[in-house]
């Protein structure tokens, strides 16, 4: 040991006050990006929310349509259905006539009344086929209904996938934002 005496530490000033303006403007910018992260997700939250709301209305309108398009339809259906059955009715009732007629006239009296059977089995198949052509209508708008519907619930799902993975991007964001300020306070401490 030769009798030096140690010199005493040499403290940078000014070098420690740069580091902490540099901590102090990382924390700034970071708390930036954090609240435009914040801002940029409730935006996307807010867009996401409003076409959730428009496709749920262009949905349930579509199902309206679709439920009067099928009440017109079977109304119709009904409707044919009534007049056809009344004319086979009325048919049948000309058919016996004529037969009972035939029966004191003569053959051609007979002809007639296969004629009027004939017409009112084909007023019969036809309003049979109406009402099987309702069917298929009322089963196609069903269908429509139901994939409409599959497809809102499918972006309803993406909506509610985007806001939370928007959320979670936000809070690391945040959390991120808190560590390196525990750490330049630390740092400084």
């Amino acid at each position: 040991m030769t009798g030096k005496v140690p010199a005493e530490p040499s403290v940078d000033v000014e070098g420690s006050i740069g580091v902490f303006e540099e901590a102090v403007a990382r924390a700034e910018k970071l708390g930036k990006v954090a609240r435009e992260a914040a801002e940029a997700s409730t935006k996307t939250s807010q867009k996401a929310l409003s076409r959730a709301e428009r496709v749920s209305k262009e949905t349930e309108q579509a199902a309206e349509a679709a439920a009067r398009a099928a009440w017109e339809a079977v109304s119709k259906a009904e409707e044919i259905c009534k007049v056809a059955n009344e004319a086979a009715e009325a048919a049948a009732k000309a058919a016996k006539e004529a037969l009972s007629r035939t029966e004191r006239i003569s053959r051609e009296a007979k002809e007639i009344a296969e004629a009027s059977m004939k017409t009112s089995q084909k007023a019969i198949s036809r309003a049979e086929k109406i009402s099987e052509e309702t069917k298929e209508a009322s089963e196609r708008a069903v269908r429509a209904f139901e994939e409409a519907l599959s497809k809102a619930e499918a972006t309803s799902k993406e909506i509610e996938e985007v806001t939370e993975t928007l959320v979670r991007a936000f809070e690391e964001a945040v959390s991120v934002a808190k560590a390196r300020a525990l750490k330049e306070k630390w740092l400084r401490g």
